[in-house]
């Protein structure tokens, strides 16, 4: 039984440490407990003995702080290594510009409607000017319009100004009608 047990065990075994020690890490902590267990081997006292512990606790901890230290640095350095760029991956970080037009368009954008039959979208005329463009029917009257279009300029203004960008801001309308549907 245990004859068995010793044939079945030995290929896990010997397959388990070949993958142990393939690791330099691994193969260094290896050689000091061997080289330990010779030194308690031929130990006579129970000062050799101490000796024998304190250099296997030595060489350990050479291992770890040289060698493995090394290993742990070669694996970050290959894991760190930037990948190929594609497109939309690049980290991209917008201009103060670029952000508050994408903030504004998000919360102002709108599409004409029956009920509303004008268009509203914000967009970047240059890094410091934001362009309110209007689209609308030519049966709508200007007075909702002109509400419209300072609403957005009032947005734009206090979105500015909790961003501390107040003072480079600059606001520009198109406004442009379209034909009526009939």
């Amino acid at each position: 039984m245990n004859v068995r047990l010793v044939v079945l065990l030995f290929p896990l075994l010997s397959i388990g440490a070949s993958v142990h020690a393939q690791s330099t890490c691994s193969d260094c902590f290896n050689a000091a407990q061997a080289e330990a267990r010779k030194c308690l081997d031929n130990a006579i006292s129970a000062g050799d003995r101490n000796d024998c512990l304190e250099t296997r606790q030595t060489r350990t901890k050479a291992c770890s702080d040289n060698q493995c230290r090394e290993d742990r640095e070669e694996v970050a350095t290959t894991e760190t290594q930037p990948t190929r760029s594609r497109p939309g991956v690049t980290p991209y970080t917008p201009t103060e510009g670029e952000w508050l037009a994408l903030l504004m368009r998000a919360g102002l954008r709108r599409e004409a409607t029956p009920d509303h039959p004008y268009s509203l979208d914000i967009v970047l005329a240059d890094p410091q000017t934001l362009q309110i463009v209007v689209r609308h029917a030519s049966t709508l009257d200007r007075n909702t319009l002109n509400k419209a279009i300072e609403t957005a300029r009032e947005a734009i203004r206090s979105t500015a100004r909790n961003y501390g960008w107040e003072k480079w801001v600059k606001i520009r309308e198109t406004v442009e009608a379209y034909p009526a549907k009939k």
